[in-house]
């Protein structure tokens, strides 16, 4: 019974999404260690949250608590995974650029002693283990099966949508292609990248306090003291004063922390990465982290109010 329901969900998810969907979902899965089915993963997800709701809802009704808890909890799971999935590949494509130029210097060290490039990194590949060497070999594969070396090559960058990537492998195969000095080029390259990568740790390691305090002032102290202001109008009201603002304060308290933490994740990423897009992975997290905090520190402060009282 359970595996008929599974399946027959698996199907109408398959012909719903098409496959070139289905096949950058998969990839995404697969890069962040992920190693099942589209359709499977977002069926279980679906499930996992049909319980979860049903649950956290019976839970609610016994305890008094606000109903909106139940959402915000089940909504947790699929903006966990795929903040998690988005991390794990953003994590994965910081080792790749990092790994890059002791590779390209390994690269160059194979050509100075009378490989050819493609035989270069065949070479190389048999002898790393890392994510970068990951995609050469499937580069490699792919040229095995007719594909030219470039082209291949280009694709990596492609996929993982990094410039310097694509900068790195579109000087290597102009320079292949001209005829210039490929070992001395790999090495002017791999010191360029060093320096960027250096660069950009010591940028972050100076923003960092900045960054801890605008997280610290959307996921905290904001939710916070809203709640507490929300919290103060529910008590006039029972004490019999009536506040014309109590029916707006919900909703534009709801609105200020959302838009808070948007503006505070597109902040994150320009700081960061000097790419506002990137925040978007901070979006994820910090949104319902700080929604969770405004409704939960009522809940909480109401038990304790109340407990006073």
């Amino acid at each position: 019974m359970y595996n008929k329901i599974i399946k027959k969900i698996n199907n109408h998810i398959k012909n719903r999404l098409s496959e070139e969907t289905i096949y950058k979902i998969q990839r995404k899965l697969i890069d962040s260690g992920i190693f099942i089915k589209t359709e499977e993963l977002i069926t279980i997800t679906i499930l996992t949250m049909l319980i979860t709701l049903i649950i956290t809802t019976i839970i609610c009704i016994i305890f008094t608590i606000h109903i909106i808890t139940s959402i915000i909890i089940t909504l947790t799971i699929p903006l966990s995974l795929t903040f998690y999935i988005y991390y794990k590949n953003e994590k994965r494509l910081e080792e790749i650029e990092q790994e890059l130029p002791d590779y390209l210097r390994q690269i160059s060290s194979l050509i100075k002693v009378g490989l050819g490039l493609e035989s270069a990194f065949k070479e190389l590949s048999q002898t790393i283990n890392n994510s970068l060497n990951d995609e050469i070999k499937r580069a490699l594969l792919e040229t095995s099966f007719g594909r030219p070396f470039d082209e291949s090559l280009m694709e990596i960058a492609n996929k993982n949508n990094s410039d310097n990537l694509k900068h790195t492998f579109q000087l290597i195969i102009h320079s292949w292609n001209s005829g210039g000095n490929l070992s001395e080029i790999l090495e002017a390259i791999a010191d360029d990248l060093s320096d960027t990568i250096m660069l950009k740790k010591q940028r972050k390691a100076g923003v960092m306090m900045s960054v801890m305090f605008l997280v610290i002032s959307s996921v905290i102290a904001t939710p916070f003291a809203l709640g507490m202001i929300q919290l103060y109008t529910q008590f006039i009201s029972i004490s019999g004063r009536t506040n014309p603002l109590s029916e707006v304060i919900p909703i534009s308290s709801t609105g200020y922390i959302i838009i808070q933490a948007i503006l505070v994740s597109i902040l994150l990423g320009i700081v960061m990465y000097s790419d506002a897009k990137k925040g978007i992975k901070y979006m994820i997290i910090i949104v319902p982290a700080s929604l969770a905090v405004y409704y939960f520190s009522q809940q909480i402060l109401t038990g304790i109010m109340g407990g006073i009282i």
